[in-house]
């Protein structure tokens, strides 16, 4: 007697089934995910002052992932690490009064890979609606024609495929 293969079969065929779950979007942009890479530079503004370099605003029934970023200082007077220059990821810029930071990209004093070359990283979730932007402080640094450069780059996926258990 032949052997026998037990199991979901294909109606049209009768091969078994392969099934595939769904990949985490933390880690994988789904089926109908949509990239996204923003990149600009900007003036350094006066000592004191703060400017947003790139800004990222989350369609409504979608989340972001960022899994690119980048920041980068041209012309005299940074030294990486001092503090000279500060950046921050906001994961939502609307609010003024009490801007919600990315943990653990408040205060970044040193360049994250380059506009042409983004650092890679595990992912920050953003929220629909949100406006993600990369900002730039000047603490120290004398104006006198300096750019600063930034770079934001990932997916949107459906809000329904995020996990019940998400945290932001």
């Amino acid at each position: 007697m032949g052997s026998r293969i037990v199991g979901p079969f294909d109606s049209t065929d009768n091969l078994p089934q392969i099934i595939i779950p769904r990949l985490p979007v933390t880690n994988f942009m789904p089926a109908g995910g949509e990239d996204f890479e923003a990149h600009a530079y900007v003036a350094l503004p006066a000592i004191g002052a703060q400017a947003v370099v790139v800004s990222v605003l989350i369609p409504e029934g979608r989340m972001a992932m960022v899994k690119r970023i980048a920041n980068a200082f041209v012309g005299s007077g940074f030294t990486e690490g001092q503090g000279g220059v500060v950046w921050q990821i906001l994961l939502d810029g609307t609010n003024a009064l009490v801007p919600v930071v990315a943990p653990f990209f408040d205060n970044i004093v040193a360049s994250l890979g380059s506009v042409s070359n983004p650092s890679t990283i595990d992912g920050i979730r953003v929220k629909e609606g949100n406006l993600l932007q990369l900002i730039v402080k000047n603490v120290s640094i004398v104006v006198s024609g300096q750019l600063v450069g930034g770079r934001l780059g990932g997916y949107f996926y459906d809000i329904a495929l995020d996990p019940p258990d998400a945290t932001f």
